[in-house]
């Protein structure tokens, strides 16, 4: 049962995580929203397509891995594949709730800033993807 409490605990601290994140960013560019709780529900979109869009982006990061002769050009379309799909789920997440409006360089403000934070947050997996 503690492995149990362990988990919900810490997916319960991601989450907050998450939330306080959002609601941060969403002051800078001077994003729009209704209320609290549909800042909570894009937060909970945003989780949920992220977990649904992730394996795809593996996948093409792998491929360019394999395909590509420069490592260094394969590093950097891996980086930006990265940032695309984090775009791409922040703009799925705004489009698909109507007490939201973010505009786009808010939309990329919020996914270069959660890439920043995840190679900061994390570096001891940026050797797992870096290229050999």
């Amino acid at each position: 049962m503690k492995p149990f409490a362990v988990f919900c605990l810490s997916v319960i601290f991601v989450f907050i995580a998450h939330f306080l994140g959002i609601s941060i960013l969403f002051h800078l560019p001077g994003a729009f929203y209704q209320s609290a709780g549909s800042l909570l529900l894009f937060t909970m979109l945003y989780v949920g397509l992220s977990f649904l869009i992730e394996p795809a982006e593996k996948l093409i990061i792998s491929l360019l891995k394999l395909i590509s002769l420069n490592k260094w050009a394969a590093f950097f379309a891996a980086e930006m594949t990265t940032i695309l799909f984090l775009w791409t789920v922040v703009f799925a997440a705004d489009e698909l709730l109507e007490d939201i409006l973010l505009t786009t360089s808010a939309e990329v403000l919020i996914a270069v800033s959660f890439f920043a934070v995840d190679k900061w947050l994390y570096p001891q997996l940026q050797k797992f993807n870096t290229i050999s």
